[in-house]
């Protein structure tokens, strides 16, 4: 069934009021094959398409906004759809139908009038014998209906009457408490009371609040309605909460521990003490809510659990506040010398919030008593620099994503939790990735899927340029983060302008035009590889192949085991590597190891295609020593496996023509 297809499938599905599909992933693909040209024959279908998959979801979420876009994408097929086409009534049904349920959410009288219109003009279209002639009958009467029981009501709306005033106040308010909530925990603890609230319980506490009342109050007074963006200033204000950021020790209170009770009323073991003081200092610094890890989340629930780690660096960031609770840090003491700072999880909470602030083990604030965001302190953004090797920058305003993803997992390479798989898994929200959470998988295993996933939405092949133990997940992925504690000591380098002046005189006196015209064309090809890719446990890598003609063991390093073996590549001058493994020695033509420069994005700068001086300051760049993988072909097929060494793989081209020497290609590595 082609796409088309299936969203018409979809449409008639939701007409039927059995629909039964995911509808967020309807609303996608409805939105994906939207077709913004007025002349293609099928824009008022996608139009009307759209719009459908819209209204089934806001009758499944209550999402009002759904609505409101139906209503204005059958709005814009009505203004394109021709009045004798036979479309035209079931736009005009279909506009209708989502008028009255906005009216029954939000008490419109213009929409309940609008919908009675529509539905009389498409009765026009469908005259008795019409197959949906019934259809539009039996709804314009039940408009009919609906406004003669309502008639006294709606010329109470029409004259701005208090009651049904504060009635659609009450409904655009509970609207905004809706959308400002779905983003935040499903759990938070009331500060004054020390009790633990779940969504409905949070509500009804607004409901029963002064500041709920003003609200009510002021639509009165003014006989109007309050602004939306006012609504969602006051709520958003309201349910401001608090984060804590700890390491976690013995007995710390989980939810079954703290569920119905107050925490203020329970014994203080460590953790409850811990807890009971969080919710006393937001409290002080005039939070009424706050969140912790330990007991706000159903840690029995599987999908609970996968929820909160998939959204645990939106829930920080959305924060008001993190507190992070050093409690190995005493008065006077060092902020860097706590283990917080060794911990996996609390990477992403250092990174996350915009606003927060350090404690001691006694709860005082740590340096400057009166400071509101030690974000703000230099003093303390140079300690937290010096202690974690993170940029000011990122302390301050890091942005989540797979940009740079190699400084990333330096940043969490020294880092350890309690289970293995937790490091992966601790990294989601820093990569905006999502993957399973699988409890009970290898370390390797976690960490592998997590790597797969970055090089795949990144490119970014530095994630590669490691040096240790071999994952067994997959050849090319290290074991554990701890190679990527330091990092590469090659990178790409800039060419020396003088350097390149002096290739390009001796070019333009020998070599021209020959060389110039390899080095665009390696350049194209290199251009025209398929970016990097991780799928079914095979990696399929761009990169420059630099065959080996001979492979000779020199030497075992006595001390470490190592075999130092003697490398000779097409291109490249001689290499010395120590590896675990011994190698075959080989003078074949066609050994079956090779060395390759993988393909990132500074290869591919500058543009070579017509400037002469760009051509040779690229392939300048391409004679500077590069971090070299050892790959061995796999027998009997075309894949190969990467070969661990102990040390850095620095390989350099012997001249300009070495480069050239090069194969671009894609190779597959499992």
């Amino acid at each position: 069934m082609t796409s088309h297809n299936l969203l018409v499938h979809e449409r008639d599905t939701v007409n039927n009021d059995d629909f039964a599909m995911d509808t967020d992933g309807i609303v996608n693909l409805a939105r994906a094959s939207l077709i913004p040209s007025h002349g293609h024959p099928d824009h008022i279908m996608s139009l009307t398409t759209l719009a459908t998959s819209l209204r089934c979801r806001f009758r499944q979420q209550d999402a009002i906004t759904d609505l409101d876009e139906a209503i204005d994408l059958y709005r814009r097929a009505l203004d394109v759809c021709p009045s004798e086409s036979p479309a035209c009534a079931s736009v005009l049904h279909d506009l209708a139908r989502c008028l009255y349920d906005r009216f029954t959410k939000l008490a419109t009288t213009s929409d309940l009038q609008d919908a009675i219109k529509y539905e009389q003009t498409a009765l026009n279209f469908r005259p008795p014998g019409h197959p949906d002639h019934a259809q539009s009958h039996d709804s314009l009467a039940n408009y009919l209906q609906l406004k003669m029981k309502c008639r006294g009501a709606l010329s109470q709306l029409e004259h701005s009457s208090g009651p049904i005033s504060s009635s659609r106040t009450r409904k655009m308010i509970g609207h905004v408490v809706f959308e400002v909530l779905k983003a935040f925990p499903p759990r938070l603890l009331e500060t004054h009371t020390g009790t633990l609230c779940g969504r409905d319980l949070q509500i009804l506490r607004f409901e029963q609040s002064q500041v709920y009342n003003q609200l009510l109050a002021s639509s009165s007074a003014l006989d109007n309605l309050p602004s939306t963006s006012h609504i969602r200033e006051v709520v958003s204000t309201y349910f401001r909460y608090v984060t804590l950021s700890h390491r976690w020790g013995r007995f710390e209170p989980l939810l079954r521990d703290i569920e119905g009770q107050a925490v203020y009323d329970l014994d203080p073991t460590d953790g409850l003490s811990k807890l009971q003081f969080f919710c006393l200092t937001s409290f002080r610094h005039g939070y009424l809510w706050a969140w912790s890890d330990t007991c706000c989340i159903d840690k029995d629930s599987s999908a609970e659990l996968q929820e909160a780690i998939g959204s645990m660096f939106s829930w920080y960031r959305q924060s008001a506040l993190t507190m992070v609770h050093l409690a190995d840090v005493l008065d006077g003491g060092v902020l860097t010398d706590s283990e917080w700072f060794k911990r996996g999880w609390t990477l992403q909470e250092l990174l996350a919030p915009r606003t927060m602030l350090f404690f001691t083990r006694d709860w005082s604030l740590y340096k400057d008593g009166t400071s509101p965001n030690h974000k703000e302190n230099s003093i303390i953004i140079g300690e937290l620099k010096r202690v974690t090797r993170i940029a000011s920058r990122h302390l301050t305003h890091f942005h989540p994503g797979v940009d740079d993803p190699r400084s990333m997992l330096e940043w969490a390479s020294a880092r350890c939790t309690t289970r293995p798989e937790d490091i992966a898994y601790s990294l989601l929200g820093i990569f905006n990735l999502h993957i399973p959470v699988l409890y009970g998988e290898s370390e390797e295993n976690a960490l592998g899927r997590l790597l797969a996933e970055v090089i795949s939405k990144s490119g970014d092949t530095s994630i590669l340029d490691w040096v240790g133990q071999p994952s067994s997940f997959h050849s090319c992925f290290p074991a554990t983060l701890t190679p990527y504690q330091t990092f590469p000591p090659s990178q790409p380098l800039s060419a020396d302008p003088r350097r390149c002046s002096f290739i390009g005189d001796i070019w333009k006196k020998l070599f021209a035009p020959g060389p110039r015209n390899a080095a665009r064309k390696m350049h194209q090809a290199l251009s025209n590889l398929p970016r990097t890719q991780f799928t079914n446990f095979r990696l399929l890598l761009p990169c420059i192949i630099y065959r080996i003609q001979t492979i000779r063991q020199v030497r075992v390093d006595t001390s470490s085991g190592m075999h130092i073996h003697q490398i000779h590549a097409v291109g490249l001058e001689p290499i010395e590597i120590a590896l675990s493994e011994k190698l075959k020695n080989t003078s074949r033509k066609r050994a079956p190891y090779i060395l390759i420069r993988p393909r990132h994005s500074d290869l591919l700068n500058p543009d070579v295609e017509t400037d002469d001086t760009s051509a040779h300051e690229w392939l300048a760049r391409l004679e500077q020593p590069f971090s070299a993988l050892l790959l061995t072909k796999l027998p009997h097929f075309d894949e190969y496996r990467r070969v661990a060494s102990s040390c850095n793989i620095i390989a350099r081209p012997t001249d300009s023509a070495g480069v050239l020497k090069g194969q671009v290609g894609t190779l597959t590595i499992v």
